[in-house]
């Protein structure tokens, strides 16, 4: 999902969330047996996740035996916090626009001094990536 976001409905965006939260991979049937919404039958759970797939979220990522049969298990292909910032970055349009934003994150903060260390940390993170990726492409 290297382009922009893909727009979610509200449902899906409920899913997505049930993935999120979740610490291991997911089946309908794992869904379904959640009773998440009473309004979610099999079949609505099976087309969102059929939406949600052909949209990219989510990624078949192995099987799983449910009773005399076998589901597939899903995981997301993206963090909530990656969809966040796709989503942001889409909205704010160029390079420009995306530095205030960040700008207007940090000075909401109110510990300046501590966010200003949680900036420099994330740029050594950023430097490192960087580094990865060029040593990745001088092999």
């Amino acid at each position: 999902m290297s382009e922009g976001a893909k727009k979610i409905t509200k449902s899906e965006e409920q899913m997505m969330e049930i993935f999120w939260n979740s610490e291991e991979p997911l089946t309908s049937v794992d869904i379904v047996n959640m009773k998440v919404k009473d309004t979610w039958g099999n079949g609505l759970v099976h087309n969102i996740i059929r939406s949600l797939l052909e949209k990219g979220m989510l990624q078949a990522c192995g099987l799983e035996r449910c009773k005399t049969q076998y589901a597939r298990t899903l995981c997301p292909t993206l963090t909530k916090e990656e969809y966040i910032a796709k989503l942001m970055m889409e909205k704010a349009g160029g390079k420009e626009a995306r530095c205030k934003v960040m700008l207007a994150f940090a000075k909401e903060e109110e510990n300046k001094e501590e966010t200003i260390a949680e900036l420099e940390g994330i740029v050594e993170e950023l430097r490192e990536i960087v580094r990865k990726e060029k040593g990745d492409l001088s092999n």
